[in-house]
């Protein structure tokens, strides 16, 4: 009999273990409120522009008695995640907003917000870029270029640098920075037809040309970003690669990407704390562009992308498609990491991204989703009814924890920063 008990006994010892190796994992979601930083916050605005700051660990919300944005403004949020450029394209003005989330690496503070005083004035200010600290902006108007500094957007004598009489002809074109500030700027070629620039030149702060590459020439070119080390620039044949060691190169359009209309990568966008870059076509999706290994490789092969953008330090790629799925992409090696239909609300700024035409599409493309925003492990989503945001973890879209939106929101954006 005693035989008998102890092997019995083993038996359920036995299956006891073996169900236990068998059961799935328990996995723990992040607790948001110990995870996320404390110096994130919500930007909101509601339906007369008015901006709120809201603390989304603490739901403490700031509403600073300040002049509204511009109602047909583009707002644009600055590489260090404190100030918001407000792009007023018609009246040719650009203001700067200052959230007062000052980043110091390792810790931060919080000062009151409020507009700067100076502004920078130029004919149609259309494209916006911005890398390490730096603020660029192409006025289509007059083919000058606006630069300004977030080091320097305190200082009492503080005022936007406008870069004039380049020589690259009025167009619809763009700009941004390079280490050493150097300034990689779109050229028009005088002989050819239509609004779009032909070539991509390197600039200093006077306006004078200090490299070019007369062998890159394109038939257009639309929309570009910049890490600080490479600047990509959409073009019609491929993605034009200008660099902070003074080179240009072209790397070419692989199948499907051609140089057909809504063929083309015409919105780039970038983060400076990756080596890669997220090119969008309308008719063909996002891809990812290598400029060190001359690459271009699919992420989402679709045609119906309503917007796309990159965690707050570009370790995710977030993808909106128009049915609401929402797509995660793990950009160290382009991995889908989560898949989900998401409600949201629909986007009272800028809806007519879908039916616009091209130049316009992708210029919408660029800016900011106003309902989607992403910290660096969160996904922050305006509800249908614009009364609540929902968190969600980025690895898996689940949701952590539900917000009240404070009254009248129209749009979200994510500022402030993570501590390292």
């Amino acid at each position: 009999m005693k035989k008998y008990y102890a092997f019995a006994s083993a038996l359920l010892f036995s299956a006891l273990i073996g169900c236990k190796e068998n059961e799935e994992p328990v996995i723990d979601e992040p607790n948001f409120e110990e995870t996320e930083s404390e110096w994130i916050r919500l930007a909101h605005w509601n339906e007369e522009a008015k901006i709120g700051l809201l603390n989304p660990t603490n739901n403490n919300n700031t509403q600073p008695d300040l002049s509204p944005f511009h109602a047909d403004g583009a707002n644009y949020l600055s590489s260090s995640g404190r100030y918001i450029v407000s792009i007023e394209r018609v009246d040719g003005k650009v203001r700067f907003f200052d959230t007062g989330i000052e980043n110091h690496n390792d810790h931060g503070h919080e000062y009151t917000p409020k507009w700067i005083t100076a502004t920078a004035n130029a004919p149609l200010p259309t494209h916006f870029s911005t890398t390490n600290g730096q603020i660029i902006i192409f006025n289509d108007g007059d083919g000058s270029v606006t630069w300004a500094r977030e080091s320097t957007l305190e200082t009492p004598s503080f005022s936007p640098t406008i870069i004039s009489n380049i020589g690259n002809g009025v167009h619809h074109g763009a700009a941004t920075w390079l280490t050493g500030n150097k300034f990689a700027v779109t050229f028009k070629d005088e002989n050819a037809s239509g609004s779009l620039p032909q070539r991509v030149k390197l600039i200093d702060n006077t306006g004078q040309v200090i490299y070019q590459n007369e062998a890159v020439t394109v038939t257009g070119i639309h929309g570009d970003a910049s890490n600080g080390k490479y600047a990509i620039f959409g073009a019609a044949e491929g993605v034009i690669v200008a660099s902070d060691n003074n080179q240009i190169k072209l790397i070419p359009n692989p199948s499907p990407l051609n140089a057909t209309s809504g063929n083309w990568m015409g919105t780039i966008k970038a983060n400076d704390n990756i080596n890669t870059f997220y090119g969008y076509a309308r008719q063909q999706g996002i891809f990812e562009i290598n400029p060190a290994m001359d690459a271009i490789t699919p992420v989402l092969l679709s045609n119906t992308i309503k917007t796309y953008f990159l965690s707050a330090d570009g370790g995710y790629l977030i993808v909106q498609l128009n049915d609401n799925t929402v797509k995660v992409f793990d950009t160290a090696n382009r991995n889908e990491v989560a898949s989900k239909s998401i409600a949201s609300a629909e986007a009272s700024v800028n809806p007519t991204a879908k039916t616009a035409n091209e130049w316009d599409h992708y210029r919408l493309m660029n800016e900011d989703s106003p309902i989607l925003t992403a910290s660096e492990n969160f996904l922050y989503v305006l509800s249908p009814d614009k009364k609540k945001i929902d968190i969600k973890s980025l690895s898996n879209l689940n949701t952590l924890k539900t917000i009240d939106a404070p009254s009248n929101t129209s749009n979200i954006l994510r500022v402030g920063f993570q501590t390292k």
